[in-house]
């Protein structure tokens, strides 16, 4: 007799929302070491403001390369422009 929770013999809700809210873990963790990164580095003088700014434009290029792949894959797209809106937060004055 199984009596420990399993990811695959669970009920409809573990098997779509345990996996997503895995994916906006990793994403949401990875984006913040990130910006700590940068910032960090920035504090430390190892780039300045002006690298610190290309940076997050060199991220908005990427974003754009993938563009294609956002306009055949559903929902991409809306994942795209939201990743875009957050990086450009970091590009706006204080």
């Amino acid at each position: 007799m199984h009596t420990g929770h399993c990811m695959t013999d669970s009920a409809d809700d573990d098997e779509h929302n345990g996996p997503l809210t895995m994916v906006a873990a990793v994403t949401l963790s990875s984006s913040a070491i990130l910006a700590a990164l940068v910032q960090s580095l920035h504090d430390k003088g190892l780039l300045s403001g002006e690298e610190t700014v290309e940076v997050y434009e060199q991220a908005l290029l990427l974003l754009e390369m993938q563009q294609a792949a956002a306009d055949n894959v559903p929902g991409y797209g809306e994942a795209m422009d939201i990743a875009r809106e957050l990086i450009e937060q970091h590009l706006r004055p204080e």
